[in-house]
């Protein structure tokens, strides 16, 4: 292996004195080599990479292929048993947690259990998933695969478990660094940066957070999370900030990673830290909030470790900023017919939680008889990790989606007319997502898709670590979120560009009582105009300076990322351009 790692050292060393046009296309789009082109390789040169990497080297199926084969046969039926499992989804390259990031144009291979249809499957396409994949093990296999990719000028795309709302983990005619099973956990109690010290978790950038959570519970500790069980915790969930039930006690995700190691476009393995200077502690700070995929490929992440927060409460609240005071977290869930939520509160008193979530529990009783069914519980939990599997999962795996977002600043919780413009302007939101005359008012599927409240930005710390995290974090009490869904079968009823105008319209009436506002990074609207303004607020200059120094050639590029303007070119990503056009 090491002889091996030596070879692709020196063709990296070639590749790198190479005039910058001739592997990424210059100041101008990227253009990156087809299967259908003679500068792809050939099945030699993939055999001959498929051995430098232990034979990691996978050729993509999409996952429902077996279905098209053989409807019938016992492949179709193990597909159609997992096809709306997000485990199942991650644990398998040739799929993503949403269907239309697997789909390019009208290519896809796509099976439809919701909306059945008599018509025949058509035809299996890889659609926008990548031609190959490796399944990477080491820094070793990451640094072999750019290698490969800028050699022949193949586009690479990285995937953890293919949970991301932008689809930045698929790219046609692409090969994806897979790094799904980096799965190593490891404690350390006296985790040491220079002079500073503290507990730690060591995590594989694979692990997902059910998988993290159990391993911190049983050292008695807690970390950050995410919202998602199945989510990847130590993957490109902090690389975008990193929100969840935590956020307000602990802080971001990003704020919380001590360390990570990152391969970079020159193929070279950096672990990165608060003692990193120079441009590598400017690549530390961008990484971390930045967003996935722009920077280089993360095998390793050092996540702070905190004490087991004991007892959590999950109950309904209205009260946001005596909540956050609390540093609760919280999720709603409105439809016209249907209204619920929670809310975690750190520490043990049950008194004060239920004080907190009197106004709510006051409306309740007020209008009970109006409800066809309400349930109040507030409920103590004995473990960090019992509250965190009691945290419901908002997603629906296996279908298409799109969604639109918005952070709203702390002032229009000061009193109660500025609640009442926030309030209409969500409510607006709602409607111009389904209205009433549209065809997906008419699609119960789509109808009932709820507006999403998380409650709960980062506390507002003057001593928080930095990081590229959006600015407006730290003015944030709610993210509204509007989202749509459909299914294969729905989709031949053409609506698909009708929902995605409407969900990108959604978020307007937020838009426009917020101005100069933004969004969380892994949950943002595709079609954004004022991407940079809305993903990076006024980082944006500083990242993009980093980005040009870091990756000059646009190795790591995705949709609407750091330094994408620089290079775009939408026939090289398949993606809803102008959707609502």
């Amino acid at each position: 292996m090491i002889a091996t790692a030596a070879v692709f050292a020196a063709v990296g060393a070639f590749l790198l004195a190479v005039p910058h046009a001739a592997i990424a296309g210059g100041d101008g789009p990227i253009t990156y080599c087809k299967p259908s082109q003679s500068c792809w390789p050939n099945s030699i040169a993939w055999s001959a990479f498929n051995a430098t990497v232990g034979g990691r080297l996978i050729k993509v199926t999409p996952v429902a292929k077996p279905c098209y084969d053989d409807p019938n046969g016992a492949g179709c039926q193990s597909v159609q048993a997992g096809y709306y499992n997000p485990i199942y989804r991650g644990d398998t390259p040739g799929a993503s947690q949403y269907l239309n990031w697997e789909t390019c144009g009208t290519q896809n291979c796509q099976i439809d259990l919701v909306v059945p249809s008599d018509a025949p499957l058509g035809n299996c396409s890889l659609g926008r998933l990548s031609v190959y994949a490796v399944n990477v093990s080491s820094t070793l296999d990451v640094t072999a695969a750019i290698y490969f990719a800028r050699l022949f000028n193949i586009k690479i795309a990285v995937k953890n478990t293919g949970h991301d709302y932008h689809g930045r983990g698929n790219a046609p005619d692409s090969l994806t660094i897979w790094t799904h099973n980096l799965k190593s956990l490891k404690y350390e109690p006296n985790f040491t940066v220079g002079k500073t010290s503290s507990p730690a978790f060591r995590f594989g950038s694979g692990v997902q957070t059910f998988e993290a959570t159990a391993f911190a519970d049983a050292h008695n500790k807690s970390i950050t999370q995410g919202d998602c069980p199945t989510v990847g915790v130590a993957g490109g969930w902090w690389a975008g900030g990193g929100k969840g039930p935590f956020g307000p006690l602990y802080g971001l995700g990003a704020e919380n990673v001590l360390q990570f190691t990152i391969v970079t476009a020159d193929g070279i393995a950096r672990t990165l830290n608060n003692a990193s200077t120079g441009d590598e502690a400017d690549l530390f700070w961008a990484a971390r909030g930045g967003g996935g995929g722009s920077w280089g490929v993360v095998t390793e992440v050092v996540f702070k470790a905190h004490p087991d927060p004991a007892n959590f409460l999950t109950a309904l609240a209205k009260a946001q900023p005596k909540v956050a005071q609390l540093s609760a977290y919280g999720e709603y869930y409105f439809t016209p017919y249907q209204v619920s939520g929670e809310y975690f509160f750190p520490g043990s008193d049950v008194a004060l939680a239920t004080k907190t979530a009197q106004p709510v529990l006051d409306v309740i009783a007020k209008y009970n008889s109006s409800f066809s069914a309400s349930a109040v519980n507030i409920n103590p939990f004995p473990s960090y990790a019992t509250m965190a599997a009691s945290i419901p999962d908002p997603n629906i795996y296996g279908f298409n989606g799109l969604i639109s977002s918005r952070f709203i600043p702390k002032h229009y919780f000061a009193n109660d007319s500025s609640i009442a413009t926030m309030v209409d302007a969500m409510i607006q939101g709602y409607y111009l997502n389904v209205p009433a005359d549209s065809p997906q008012a008419g699609i119960d599927l789509i109808a009932s898709v709820p507006v999403i409240v998380n409650a709960g930005g980062p506390m507002d710390l003057t001593n928080r670590p930095p990081a590229a995290v959006h600015p407006a974090w730290s003015d944030t009490y709610w993210q509204v979120t509007y989202s749509t869904g459909w299914t294969k079968n729905v989709a031949a009823l053409g609506i698909v560009p009708i929902l995605g105008a409407s969900v990108s319209s959604a978020a307007e009436p937020l838009r426009a009582l917020t101005p100069g506002g933004g969004t969380y990074l892994n949950e943002v609207d595709v079609n954004e105009v004022d991407w940079q303004g809305a993903f990076f607020g006024s980082n944006y200059p500083r990242l993009l300076k980093i980005k040009n120094k870091w990756d000059p050639h646009g190795v790591f590029t995705v949709w609407k990322g750091v330094g994408w303007e620089e290079k775009k070119d939408s026939s090289e990503y398949c993606y809803y351009e102008d959707i609502s056009s």
